[in-house]
């Protein structure tokens, strides 16, 4: 079935649409507003409900769209659990102290919610967590030896037990999406048993690039393994549809590795400071997003999804 705008809008009549976790989460729910206003033909009837500009990039934002008294909302959590100080007497590296075991304050907002989104995996590696200093604390006490993979599998724990009290079971249809990949370019490097081997040139903030990619991936043949971080959020969705729970694996991640001419790569937003580094993470609007929310509309009518 293709994305019916005015369907959905009608299905969320008097409800509400929740994204909480990082700036993909952001793009995503970007995308959506965009799908969706394109049935509504006054737009002054859509608006953020408390005054903010939508470039507002920090805390939350709250789209109404008055003639279905619909709100979608979008909340920015990129870890979804609390980022602290560190307990007294951590050591002098410890910078910042992430507590797995207790969400975010902006939890109390979610609850509720008809449609719940969340995106987390994007800042779960070394390169945001423990090489600039944020280390991982459980139950007050600071865990230096914590791998960031079972950090970010505690949080989930975490936050499936937030919604087995915060979300009711009939009503609340929650998803989690998967990782969203990233594409800088590759380079040559080298060859071994005849094979040629590849590198990127560079990350986020080491020079790495991807405006030379002008097409879509076209090779389908031996496609990477499943992140680590799916598994673990595969593992926490199984483990809630045990429970009869309206949860879904929204799973993006090797359809949208097809796409890695889809970044704004040096084409950033008005006033970025030049030069700046190229984004090869998130999405041009429109673009890959608008896939992601077809198939959330899908995955939604599959549930026979209807706000009453």
């Amino acid at each position: 079935m293709l994305f019916d705008a005015q369907d959905f809008l009608e299905r969320s009549r008097n409800g509400r649409i929740v994204f909480a976790g990082d700036s993909i989460g952001r793009n995503q729910w970007e995308s959506l507003l965009c799908m969706l206003s394109q049935c509504v033909s006054n737009h002054s009837t859509i608006y953020e409900e408390h005054g903010n500009p939508i470039t507002k990039h920090k805390g939350f934002l709250s789209i109404m769209f008055h003639d279905y008294n619909v709100t979608i909302q979008y909340y920015r959590v990129p870890f979804l659990v609390v980022i602290d100080d560190p307990p007294e007497n951590a050591p002098e590296e410890v910078r910042r102290a992430i507590r797995v075991d207790k969400l975010h304050r902006f939890s109390l907002k979610w609850a509720g919610a008809d449609v719940l989104v969340f995106s987390a995996g994007h800042w779960w590696n070394k390169d945001k967590t423990l090489k600039m200093g944020w280390y991982f604390q459980e139950e007050g006490i600071l865990n230096m030896k914590m791998d960031v993979m079972e950090a970010f599998r505690k949080s989930l724990q975490t936050l499936k037990s937030w919604a087995y009290k915060s979300c009711d079971p009939k009503t609340s249809h929650i998803f989690f999406r998967s990782f969203s990949p990233v594409h800088y370019r590759q380079v040559a490097n080298g060859v071994w048993l005849n094979v040629p081997l590849f590198d990127w040139d560079g990350e986020w903030n080491s020079g790495g690039h991807c405006d030379q990619s002008k097409a879509p991936e076209t090779s389908y043949v031996n496609p990477e393994g499943e992140p680590l971080n799916n598994q673990i959020i595969l593992n926490v969705v199984e483990e809630m549809e045990a429970t009869k729970r309206k949860v879904k694996f929204l799973n993006i991640s090797y359809l949208t590795a097809m796409r890695n001419d889809g970044h704004p790569s040096r084409y950033r937003e008005p006033g970025t400071p030049q030069p700046s580094p190229q984004d090869c993470s998130h999405w041009c609007l429109p673009g890959v997003p608008d896939t992601w929310n077809e198939l959330l509309y899908a995955q939604l009518l599959s549930t026979g999804f209807r706000v009453k």
